[in-house]
């Protein structure tokens, strides 16, 4: 049987890569992390890593373990997790993982009954990428995740349900000169103005970035932000057009700013995601019965 300590190093392991890094990681010196490891292949009966150009690779079989490591580990933190919860009062945890602005914008709203529903719920939010949640979903380390992503996004050990379609919008200061427009705006409405962008490394700034391709908007002058919070918060500022998503336009309307409809998204969406082998229950399964009443409401067009 393996222990806490070889899981966490083979953890850090596939993680890290060397032998330094991942001792360092799960505070151990490299010799005894070294030594550990050897022991471990004797006593598994095969080889974990194989030397490739002075670097250690994890074997198939190695990599054969990982899932099950991290499953365990996850199972591991979730029991003491829980013996924390019971020894402060608490009767159950719920373990949430959300894109930063659903956290903000989306999910405040939606806990409120499960926390009335539930008032002795120990909860924990986890900030993350689309990816990142969806990792965490699948290692068990949250039990619901919101997620912005394309649909081919979801790996085989989650379940992913639509929770909202998205779109595009412009955000501009209420003294822009596009702010009076009543109507839906098209991207030839802003092909003159400054656009403050979202990454194309997230799944609405790729949809920003094709949209703008299409519509034959080359050679803009942009300035690309990592978050749509930031985006609104320059177009406050006069700075340009921000372009954001669905969540952002409702942020940037909290703010007082103007947000137009630019562009209906087939791809991305707004999705929830959970472990497949872990079906939702309790505060669990009413949180997700309440994000889809606040995506309904909050995310009208």
């Amino acid at each position: 049987m393996l222990n806490r300590r070889e899981l966490a190093l083979l953890r850090a392991m596939y993680q890290h890569a060397t032998v330094t890094a991942a001792a360092a990681s799960v505070h151990m010196s490299q010799p005894a992390a070294s030594a550990l490891l050897r022991n471990l292949e004797t006593r598994l009966g095969f080889a974990l890593f194989s030397r490739d150009q002075r670097r250690l690779q994890l074997t198939s079989q190695a990599r054969a373990l990982v899932p099950e490591v991290l499953n365990a580990l996850s199972a591991l933190d979730a029991v003491d997790r829980l013996a924390g919860d019971i020894r402060r009062g608490a009767t159950a945890r719920l373990n949430v993982g959300a894109v930063a602005v659903a956290a903000s914008v989306l999910l405040p709203h939606a806990l409120a009954p499960v926390r009335r529903a539930h008032p002795q719920l120990a909860l924990t939010v986890r900030a993350g990428t689309a990816l990142e949640i969806t990792d965490m979903a699948a290692d068990h380390r949250i039990d619901l995740g919101i997620v912005i992503a394309g649909a081919a996004a979801t790996g085989e050990r989650v379940v992913r349900e639509r929770l909202a379609p998205l779109g595009l919008y412009a955000v501009v200061h209420p003294d822009h000169a596009l702010a009076g427009r009543r109507a839906a705006l098209r991207w030839a409405d802003v092909a003159d103005q400054d656009l403050i962008v979202l990454s194309p490394l997230l799944p609405a700034g790729l949809a920003t970035q094709q949209a703008m391709a299409a519509a034959e908007m080359h050679g803009r002058s942009l300035m690309e932000v990592s978050q749509s919070f930031a985006a609104c918060a320059f177009a406050a500022q006069g700075l340009g057009v921000a372009v954001v998503e669905t969540l952002g336009a409702r942020h940037a309307r909290h703010l007082g700013l103007v947000a137009r409809p630019l562009q209906v998204l087939d791809d991305p969406e707004l999705a929830l995601v959970f472990p497949r082998d872990k079906p939702l229950e309790g505060a669990g399964a009413l949180l997700r019965q309440t994000l889809q009443t606040a995506a309904a409401e909050l995310l009208r067009p």
